[in-house]
């Protein structure tokens, strides 16, 4: 693969430092993009901060001054969590919604030419109807967060559609592994549950824990994120990225405690606003990526657990 210039934005998150090492392992120059660094943070290496710039998809100038010459950008800035937006709505309006305009805004007059690719939400479609749920499914986003994720995607087709920007978007089930940010179970309730049990707090689950949700390994998503380089048949495209099959929460949280001796669980009532907006069973339906790219996840459920368990227990060591 020829090598490309690449800018991933939200670069110091979750899915950006586990895209960033990928992308670099195969030899393209990568810049990344973050407005709050936590210089304590081990991935700060100097090789990172060498490839790193500060700056903010809020602010529109400096966004025009940045995307010229990239091949590839990946939108990743933005906040996460459906029961904070709609605590904060304004917040979630400007990071989620107006950030992404500046970046398209700033492709439109600086670089149509790169591949744009935006992470979007299962949750876009609500309490399924049925599982597993396929693009097709119909969309009814239930919190603030969903309905911005929605309206980005039409967004970045639209920008396609009259500028010939090409885009690609991924509507993204549960991902989990190594890099999570920890402080919240906003960023993945996986690796919250993780979290709490190697710091021996009680890991809570929400009423019995028998919804089910389609877990996918950080490596299995970075696979599908690094094929948009190349696949120009996913442009202006939108595809569900997941695993493919549901575990419950419950069953969920009894394999971390076979692999964390001493980890507690307690069972708590749902709180008002995650129970109205909890969507049930969810499925991705992964046959359309699997077609036009021929990826499918690699990494099983009990690998991926026992390997992300590795990683925190290493890091924090």
């Amino acid at each position: 693969m020829a090598e490309k210039r690449i800018l991933i934005l939200g670069g110091l998150g979750f899915i950006g430092k586990n895209l960033y090492e990928t992308l670099s392992r195969q030899g393209h120059s990568v810049t990344l993009v973050a407005d709050v660094v936590d210089e304590s943070d081990s991935f700060l290496t100097a090789d990172v901060k060498k490839n790193l710039v500060r700056g903010s998809i809020l602010d529109g100038k400096f966004m025009e001054g940045l995307v010229e010459g990239f091949d590839v950008i990946y939108s990743l800035a933005g906040r996460s969590g459906a029961s904070d937006s709609i605590r904060d709505p304004y917040s979630d309006l400007d990071r989620n919604l107006k950030g992404h305009l500046n970046i398209l805004e700033a492709c439109r007059k600086k670089n149509t030419s790169a591949i744009l690719v935006f992470p979007s939400s299962r949750l876009v479609y609500g309490k399924p109807m049925h599982n597993p749920v396929s693009e097709q499914h119909p969309l009814n986003p239930e919190s603030i967060y969903a309905i911005h994720k929605l309206t980005v995607e039409h967004y970045y087709l639209l920008y396609q559609r009259l500028y010939n920007i090409k885009s690609i978007i991924l509507r993204i089930s549960n991902p989990y592994g190594p890099y999570q940010k920890f402080g919240s179970n906003n960023y993945g309730i996986l690796n919250w549950f993780i979290h709490k049990a190697l710091t021996g707090e009680e890991i809570e689950i929400y009423g019995e824990g028998n919804q089910k949700r389609d877990f996918l390994h950080i490596d299995d998503l970075v696979a599908v994120l690094t094929s948009c380089i190349t696949s120009s048949s996913m442009f202006g495209k939108i595809y569900n990225i997941g695993y493919g099959q549901g575990i419950s929460v419950r069953d969920t949280v009894n394999l971390i405690v076979e692999n964390v001796p001493g980890a507690k669980v307690r069972f708590k009532p749902w709180p008002e606003m995650d129970r109205k907006i909890e969507t049930g069973d969810y499925i991705s339906d992964i046959s359309l990526i699997k077609r036009d790219t021929g990826w499918q996840p690699i990494i099983s459920f009990e690998d991926g657990i026992k390997a992300t368990i590795r990683f925190y227990e290493k890091s924090n060591a």
